[in-house]
């Protein structure tokens, strides 16, 4: 008979820890002055913390250091908090009945973690008694409330068969039963402890909050991306050609994106969770060198970084008053005098997450380097006033104009944004009664008397100058203003971090009858001479309301920014997808430390099985028979591993071309009945790496070409690359930044699905790729078959494909100390093999006899790399994979046009630009454009350009070959530098030089003009000297004038020459 028991976790009442958290973290509690660990109590898992503030409460699911506690739940968003904590402890539980459970092992729970089940659940009656009701808080009473029970929570149950633990899991109270006798019962279910990591996960993705990126941010500089390059951790800045970079020789900072270390995703997911891992594969390469390459298609700034640099604000006030309003100077009698000058503030902040305005500056400063746009908005009114003891009319206005500007960090003015003017006044004919202010209309519609249009103050400056004008127009001056609202409006305005903006007012009073008094008694209208008819009055500017704000344009990130890195993380990807493509791609197995359920072991299924043996020979029933099912654990004919198939333009050109994915591995096994095909297919697309003709760079490319032939970005599929470190470059490259020295680099970023590109000793494809975009031409390829299939994959499939292998199932005899050490990583031994288990099938402690399957199997060899030199044929590598075909990049194809990239107009055919040639304009056909050549614009056919040149014009211009820069070619003829040249020797002429200098001081010159000259071609010749003679003639007999040669003699002597097809005439 089997001892039966089982205990049931409770929490204590008395509470063993009170304090006061210090800090914030998601699922913890942190407590600086705390001694979780060696404290007179120190805490334990399964212990019970309380919020006592409002009463919230989680387990503690790890002891994490002497002031931190990982919990069940995010109890302590803030901080500080009072907490205390209740001490978790074990109760024997009188049992009705054996719980008789029914527990299946498999193997298949640590192939595939994401199938994984509970092992054991079931429902169970427990009588109620006095321990039990008082653990479960007399829960049946109604009118009594819980103290530390709660039912939501797991409550920690262990069921012993004989002593030997046989279940380690949770119970939850499922219902209460008060009988007829008032006695309770309770349903409970019990569930078998699993650590299950993946269920865990949930649906969060990769760019949750929990997954703390923030402490990767950082600024987004040219040193902080060269000082990645050779960090082992966090995040790296490879060259990965995004489709923008045309030339592919020099990267400017904004060019490159981070890449996050793979790692650093499995840490921080696995931290999110509550759980750890141990792991040498992890931990080690290849793994420790793979990193998640940015795909967006901009690298934009999150809303969160947008709402930081952006403000909206209202009520404003003139800086001197306070207020709205302020008093109008009568500057017309000191004029040219600088005009009253003065700062608008908005006092009141409608938007400002990020304190980049200061209302009482009225300035807002730029938190980033970036793109800004600027609106103000303002009414504005006119308060006039004209005499205490007078009737009056107005025969003011006042005259000014709104400036946005720019200043630099120290607030000294660099640019007048935007400007407008504006012309306020009060109807002249309309009497202003006498100690009366009058006003303007608060809020005008167009049109209106009251804001003037045009200059029509000009005519009353002193002397008739218009010095007024002069002194308020900026380079945006309006003159038309519609008068219902004032609106200032500079766009995509580039700053520097520290720049600022403000608004500025600069207004005067200026008289509208030409004197500088302000109001004409009404009593004297028709009297406008005399002075003592007019009154200064006075007058004030009301700003009846006003809005200042910004927005930020082009929201992606500018070089100097700090990088928040939520927005380089892939956006829409659970992290449970990952981690599982992770263990598809490694083949790696996931078991969960009998230890410590929250501890997952990790390794490849290679290094998963040890040598260590199990004789059951034993605990074989030797009474029933043992069942062989030959190549049992073969279930498909097919075995596909392979990437996501995705759009961009070198996934589509290598699928088009070889009816595959790139980097895909497909293995057949012989067998006559099995038809299906088992897909292993990773969520990460593959990315293919391109070489250039004209450098030894390799680098991977995300991009599409679009309709008109034209490389463009693209937002991709999640992909994963290796980052293969510096790579010793023949051809320097520039690290060009806008804030810094430009460096010139004889290293570059490698990173690709080999470890390097020319020599690999690892490949992170599933197999040997039919294709690669680069070649031979810098360095041998020597190539490798240390793949994801042969590495971590062949073993397993060869094993199952063995003619020899077959499952075996059986009978054992199993105590519960056996499911106690139960392993399957060791062999078993018995019927005179060795095997290894798959599963143990509805193991019962109270009948111990439990059917176990088994793999009966010949261990293949371990793989073994091998390496050959590839030159581009069929070159095996192995029996079963041939080394790579070569391709350089590939260009665009237009009407039979080999264009290399975007920065390219061509209409015309059979011409070819490099691809590291820019700014390119073909109109005609069977030109050549060689490499690094710029600004070349060519109209004519069979003409060449050789490499390295710039500025190059062709026009009219056929069958040219240019060698220099800065020329230019009408009708073939050679103008500017290089048109005119002077000889001292016997020469030929070439057809492209306009005029000969003869230099004749050292001897007769002979001139030779070669057959063939294009009719209508002009040449000039000219002598400067007065000694010895300069001759010209035609290599093939043509006159000139009639003549077999024109002999020019004299000082200075000249002659122009056409070719009219059969001979020279002298112009």
């Amino acid at each position: 008979m089997q001892k039966e028991e089982l205990y049931i976790g409770y929490i204590s009442k008395e509470v063993f820890i009170t304090g006061t958290s210090t800090s914030a973290t998601t699922n913890k509690l942190v407590d600086s002055g705390a001694l979780f660990l060696t404290g007179t109590t120190p805490v334990t898992k399964g212990d019970l913390a309380t919020n006592t503030t409002n009463n919230t409460t989680a387990l503690v699911e790890s002891v994490d250091s002497e002031t931190q506690l990982t919990l069940s739940s995010n109890i302590f968003p803030t901080s500080p908090t009072a907490y205390k904590v209740n001490k978790k402890k074990l109760q024997r539980i009188e049992l009705l009945e054996s719980l008789n459970p029914s527990l299946t092992f498999n193997v298949s729970d640590i192939a595939k973690p994401d199938t994984r089940k509970a092992d054991y659940s079931k429902t169970i009656t427990l009588p109620g008694s006095k321990k039990l009701n008082k653990q479960f808080e007399h829960i049946f009473e109604v009118n009594l409330d819980l103290q530390t029970f709660n039912p939501n929570l797991k409550t920690e149950v262990i069921y012993l068969v004989d002593g030997e633990i046989n279940i380690d899991g949770y119970l939850q109270l499922k219902q209460i039963n008060i009988l007829d006798n008032d006695d309770v019962t309770y349903n409970c279910t019990i569930v078998g402890r699993l650590g299950d990591f993946i269920t865990d996960l949930g649906n969060k993705e990769l760019d949750d909050s929990t997954m703390l990126w923030g402490n990767l941010n950082h600024d987004y500089t040219l040193a902080n991306q060269q000082t990645s390059w050779s960090a082992t951790t966090g995040y790296v800045y490879p060259i990965v050609d995004y489709g923008f970079n045309t030339g592919l020789v020099d990267w400017w900072v904004d060019e490159l994106f981070p890449s996050v270390y793979a790692k650093e995703y499995i840490d921080r997911m696995f931290s999110a969770a509550g759980y750890t891992f141990t792991s040498t594969f992890l931990t080690s390469a290849p793994f420790n060198k793979l990193i998640i390459p940015f795909n967006g298609l901009d690298f934009a700034l999150g809303s969160t970084e947008i709402t930081n640099r952006i403000f909206s604000a209202n009520t404003p006030v003139f800086d001197t008053t306070g207020t709205d309003t302020i008093d109008v100077p009568n500057t017309f009698a000191s004029y040219p005098a600088l005009l009253s000058t003065n700062l608008i503030r908005c006092t009141n902040e409608v938007a400002d997450v990020g304190n980049v305005y200061t209302p009482s500056t009225g300035v807002f400063e730029a938190p980033q380097n970036g793109s800004y746009s600027f609106q103000f908005t303002t009414h504005l009114q006119g308060e006039f006033f004209g005499d205490a003891s007078n009737d009056t009319f107005c025969k003011t206005l006042i005259a000014g104009i709104l400036i946005l500007v720019k200043t630099d960090n120290a607030g000294v003015v660099t640019t007048d944004l935007d400007a407008i003017n504006f012309q306020i006044t009060y109807d002249q004919t309309t009497t202003i009664p006498a100690n009366t202010t009058v006003t303007t209309t608060a809020v005008p519609t167009y049109p209106s008397s009251e804001h003037l249009e045009g200059t029509t103050f000009e005519t009353y400056n002193a002397a008739g100058n218009n010095v007024f004008r002069a002194d308020i127009t900026t380079a945006t001056d309006k003159q038309f203003n519609p008068p219902n609202k004032y609106i200032l409006n500079a766009i995509n305005i580039p700053m520097v971090a520290g720049e600022k903006i403000k608004v500025r007012a600069k207004f005067g009073l200026y008289p509208l009858e030409g004197v500088p008094l302000s109001f004409l008694n009404s009593g004297h209208f028709q009297d406008t001479t005399t002075s003592s008819n007019f009154y200064t009055g006075d007058v004030n500017l009301k700003m009846i309301n006003a809005t200042f704000k910004n927005e930020v344009v082009n929201a992606t990130y500018n070089e100097g920014n700090t990088i928040d890195m939520f927005d380089a993380i892939p956006k829409k990807i659970k992290q449970k997808d990952f981690f599982m493509s992770i263990v598809k791609m490694f083949n790696l197995y996931v078991q969960t430390d009998t230890a410590n359920d929250r501890n997952l072991f990790i390794e490849p299924r290679d290094d998963f099985y040890n040598s260590n043996i199990n004789d059951w020979s034993q605990k074989l029933d030797i009474s029933q028979p043992l069942e062989f099912l030959p190549m049992g654990a073969l279930d498909s004919q097919r075995y596909l591993f392979t990437y996501k198939p995705d759009k961009d333009y070198y996934n589509e050109l290598y699928t088009d071309t070889w009816g595959e994915v790139y980097g895909e591995r497909l293995k057949r096994v012989t067998n006559d009945f099995l038809k299906n095909e088992y897909k292993t297919e990773l969520i990460f697309s593959p990315t293919p790496s391109v070489g250039q003709s004209y450098n030894d760079k390799v680098i991977p490319t995300i991009k599409k070409v679009d309709n008109n032939g034209q490389e463009v970005r693209t937002i991709s599929n999640i992909r994963i690359l290796y980052y293969g470190g510096l790579k010793d470059t023949v051809y320097t490259w520039t690290h060009q930044s806008d804030l810094v020295t430009d460096q010139v680099e004889l290293q570059y970023p490698y990173a690709g699905h080999y470890d390097d590109p020319f020599t690999p000793t690892i490949d992170i494809n599933f197999g040997l790729t039919k294709e690669i975009y680069w070649d031979n031409t810098f360095n041998t390829i020597t190539w490798t078959d240390n793949n994801l299939f042969n590495k971590y994959h062949s073993k397993f499939i060869e094993e199952i494909t063995d003619t020899n292998s077959k499952i075996v199932r059986g009978w054992f005899y199993l105590k519960p100390g056996d499911i106690r050490k139960l392993s399957f990583r060791e062999q078993y031994y018995f019927d005179g093999a060795y095997f290894r288990l798959n599963k143990v099938e509805n193991y019962n402690p109270s009948n111990p006899v439990t059917k176990c399957e088994f793999l009966k199997l010949k261990d293949a060899e371990a793989f073994t790399p091998t390496t050959n030199t590839a030159n581009g044929g069929v070159t095996a590598i192995t029996t079963q994979e041939n080394a790579p075909r070569f391709s350089t990049a590939v260009s665009r194809s237009t009407d039979n046009n080999s264009i290399g990239n975007q920065k390219v107009n061509v209409l015309g055919e059979y011409n070819y630009v490099s691809r590291s040639a820019e700014n390119v304009e073909i109109m005609g056909d069977n030109n050549r454009v060689f490499a690094d050549s710029r600004n070349i614009t060519i109209d004519g056919s069979g003409n060449s350009i050789v490499g390295g040149l710039q500025n190059v014009v062709l026009i009219n211009t056929n069958n040219q070959t240019v060698t220099s820069s800065n020329v230019t070619y009408v009708n073939g003829e050679l103008r500017g530098d290089g048109s005119i040249i002077t000889v001292s020797t016997n020469t030929t002429a070439d057809e492209t030089v306009t005029t000969y200098i003869g230099d004749t001081s050292g001897g007769n010159v002979t001139i030779i003009i070669p057959s063939g000259t294009t009719r209508g071609k002009i040449y000039n010749f000219k002598k400067p000297s007065a000694s010895n003679t300069l001759q010209i003639r035609g290599a093939g007999g043509e006159t000139i004038d009639g003549s077999g040669t024109l002999s020019l003699t004299g000082l200075n002597d000249s002659a122009t020459l056409q070719f009219d097809g059969e001979k020279f005439i002298i112009l």
